[in-house]
Parts: structure tokens; sequence; C-alpha cells
């Protein structure tokens, strides 16, 4: 097989010089010769690098070299030719967080401009409230002087008294209270007394053992007495009843068969005679002796303070608080000063008929004359009475309060000076402080009626910055529900 000059295995001859000349920069492709000497290497002292044997490099190809390229097939027209182009992936972006921090402030404010904006219209267009019903309490506290419809009893040069009635018990006008004995009056007296009429008993028994005949009379009577003392013992023993009322039986039966043996043997004369000293002895006792009974219905009681003249339903508007205040210090008026040689020997108080001066704490209260409170009347045991405001005195830096009760006098029948508490309730209703108005000194609230607006006079009760108590002066003109305006 012959074989042309360019298919010789044998290589020619190679100038190095001449190679690196040859060859491009970087290793790159050689360049065609140059015999004009028009293009020098840029780096004509530079020496190809020798590249290192491959060892493990796969043998030369040594087939032959097909130049033709393949023909290229066309296409139908229905078919479209294959896209050779590579598809393009943007990398993901990295979101900045400063970014994200504005954005969630920009969203804050508006959402505060929102709710600020919405705030301002909403109160431009809120003209109007509804009118509810409330209930405030008022509470005023200071000390007290009892004042109660109550007379003293007094005497002088007493020696002893001698009390018919209990303490504390009601009586009728005309009951009897106590005996007074005088200065001078001795015990022996009443002991004479007493021997007088053990004789006159003594004496009886005798002239009934020498009765021959039965007295039915008598023996009526006898048996009244029996019957009267055994309701008594039963009574004192615990049965059910009123024991003065019985005692008071047993004492007429005793007189009625005194009387009758009085009338039976009265022609006799030692029987006269014994009657005759138990007389004279009786009226020599009555010079040193004076009865007290009942002036009036009321209640008993031999305990007394010495106010009892001073303070009471006739005197006590004339006190003024300096006055009072001295009493409370326990300083009694001179104008009732007892006389030297006097005692008190009781007290009668009336029931449902006393008041009280009262020494306020608060001196911006401002009580109004017929106004009730619950008072606490604070003692050894609490007491709550319904006053009323009789008169209001301002004088020297102190406010003074009358007061007048009409309950029962039993829980202040010891009680003389006290410190109280005055509460009162009042059922109001509240409006915004905003709905209050003062037209021409007129003060009240504009109500929306379906016939239009109405200014409705109120008493403002009290007052804050954002809501008033108030209470119609016209009782029915404002209720709960209705809507008022605001201004």
């Amino acid at each position: 097989m012959t074989q042309d000059p360019w298919q010789s295995q044998t290589p020619p001859p190679q100038n190095p010089l001449f190679d690196h000349q040859q060859a491009g920069p970087q290793g790159g492709p050689a360049m065609p010769p140059d015999p004009d000497g028009f293009f020098t290497p840029a780096y004509p002292q530079r020496m190809q690098q020798q590249m290192p044997p491959q060892f493990n490099a796969p043998p030369p190809y040594a087939g032959g070299v097909n130049p033709y390229p393949p023909p290229i097939e066309e296409l139908s027209s229905d078919e479209e030719p294959p896209d050779d182009r590579m598809i393009y992936r943007a990398p993901p972006r990295q979101r900045n967080i400063i970014v994200w921090l504005y954005l969630s402030l920009a969203v804050l404010i508006i959402v505060l401009i929102s709710v600020a904006a919405s705030q301002f219209f909403g109160r431009q267009e809120t003209k109007t409230a509804v009118v509810t019903i409330s209930e405030q309490g008022t509470t005023f506290s200071g000390r007290t002087m009892i004042v109660r419809n109550e007379s003293v009893f007094q005497q002088e040069n007493v020696s002893d008294v001698r009390y018919s009635a209990e303490e504390g018990s009601a009586v009728s006008r005309g009951d009897p209270v106590c005996t007074v004995y005088s200065t001078g009056f001795s015990p022996r007296e009443l002991e004479r007394l007493q021997s007088y009429r053990n004789s006159i008993k003594d004496y009886h028994k005798v002239l009934l053992n020498a009765a021959t005949t039965p007295d039915a009379q008598l023996a009526r009577l006898e048996t009244m007495v029996m019957q009267r003392a055994q309701e008594t013992q039963a009574l004192v023993r615990g049965a059910s009843g009123n024991l003065l009322n019985q005692e008071q039986l047993l004492k007429e039966a005793i007189a009625s068969r005194h009387t009758y043996l009085k009338q039976k043997y009265i022609e006799d004369t030692k029987l006269t005679r014994l009657y005759d000293n138990e007389n004279s002895q009786l009226q020599r006792i009555e010079t040193w002796t004076k009865q007290f009974a009942a002036m009036d219905n009321g209640i008993v009681s031999f305990y007394t303070d010495g106010f009892e003249s001073a303070l009471n339903s006739a005197t006590y508007q004339e006190y003024t608080p300096q006055e009072v205040r001295s009493m409370l210090s326990g300083q009694i008026p001179k104008s009732a000063e007892r006389p030297k040689n006097a005692i008190d020997i009781f007290r009668l108080v009336r029931q449902f008929d006393w008041g009280a001066l009262m020494l306020a704490d608060d001196l911006n209260w401002n009580p109004v004359v017929g106004d009730q409170y619950r008072m606490l009347i604070e003692s050894f045991e609490s007491t709550t009475v319904m006053v009323t405001v009789e008169s209001v005195t301002r004088s020297g830096g102190e406010l003074m309060v009358r007061l007048k009760a009409n309950s029962a006098i039993e829980p202040i029948l010891y009680t003389r000076s006290a410190r109280v508490q005055l509460s009162k309730s009042v059922i109001t209703y509240a409006v915004p402080a905003s709905a209050i108005i003062n037209q021409d000194g007129l003060i009240g609230v504009v109500v929306q009626y379906q016939e239009g607006p109405y200014l409705v006079p109120v008493e403002v009760i009290s007052q804050d910055a954002t809501q008033a108590h108030v209470v119609p002066v016209n009782a029915g003109h404002l209720y709960e529900g209705l809507t008022v305006r605001l201004f």
C-alpha cells in the first residue's frame, strides 16, 4: 500500500525554538509561521513547558477519521425543531430583615392612624347618653347628747326611800312609785306600827275562835285569799301570767277580809282601841313621809345623771354649739343645777318622743331640714334608729344638728352622750357630667323625647369629672332609659 507524503509516519525534525514560536501563549494553538516577521511572540524568551508524561493514558486512536458531517434531516412542517437551549433558573433572592422591619412599621402606623381617626369621628358622632338608675350613700359622724322627753322628781332632806314600782317598768297615770321619808324619821316608828298591826291580827284570831256560829261571808273571803295566794305562788314557780296583776289581786283580797273583820267587831272596845293606836301611828309617820305617784304614762327609772332638767323636749332648742360642747365634757348648765340639799328620787320617761344634739365632724356638710337619716349609736350595744333633721346651727366654727326621733325609748334609756353615724341612701339617676347644663341659673339635663328636646330641671346629688348623680326636681320627669344630650 502506497502512502502519500502527508501520511508518512516518520515525523520531520523539529526545532524547539521554532516550536516555541509557533505555539500560542499559555499553551494555546500554534500560530502560523510568519516569514516576513510582522508578528513576533509576546514572550520570546519563555520556553514551552513540558507536559508531564501520562502513564495511564489510553492508546491513541488509530482508526480513520470521517471528514464529512452527517447529512441534516429535514423536519416536517408539523414537527418543531428540538430546543437545545438550557433553561435558566435564577438563584433565590435573599430577603433583607431591615426591609421586613420597615414594612411592619408602616403597617403599624397605618393601624394607629385608623384607630385614632375612628375614635375622633366616633366622638363627634356620640352626642347622647342613656339615663341609668343608681343608689347614692352618704355617711356623717359626730358626738351627740341624747335628749329625752322626761321629768325628774326631787326631794329635799331625804333620809330613806321605799320604792313601790320596779326599775324600768311601765307605769300609768296615778300608779304609786315610791315613798320618801324625810330627815328626822326613825325606823323604830315603822316597828311600832307593825307591833300594833300584829296585836290586831292576834286579837282577830281570839275573836274568831270564840265564835259559835259559822260565818259564810268570812269563809268566802278567806277562800278568796287562799286562792289568790296559790295563784301567786304558781306564777313565782314559773307559770304563765302577770305577776304584778296577781299581786294586786292578792292585796285586794286581804284588804277585803280585813275590812269585813273591822266592821264585824266594831262594838268591841279592845279592838277599837287597837285600831286607834294604828291610825295614830300612821298619822305620825305621815308627817315624815311623802308618796310619789306617776304623773303620766311612761317608764320609771331611779337612775339619773343630772342632765334631766337641762336636756329635755322643752329646753334643748335653746342651746348653742358651744354649750353642747361643754355638756359633752360633763359640765351641767347652771340653770339646771339641783338645789343643794335635794336629791333625785326618780324620773319618768315618755315613749316615742326623743331627740339628739349632734356636733358634726364634717363642717362642710350641708344638712337639709326634713331629711331623714339612719342613726347608728355607738355604745355597748350599737343601736340603729331613724331620725329627722329638725334644725341646723353654725356658730364659732361648730356645726350643730338637732335631730328628732319617734321610736321606742328603751334602747337609749340609760345613754346620755355617744358617738353616732348618720347614713342616708338616696335613689338617684346617673348621667354623664357633660349632660349637666346651666341655663339662666336653672340646672338640668336636655332629654330627647319623641316630640323633641326638653330641659328637665334636676338637683345634683354628687358629681365627679365623668359622671353625675341627679334627682329630678319634679317627680316623674326623669326616669331610667331616657336619652339625654351631651355637650
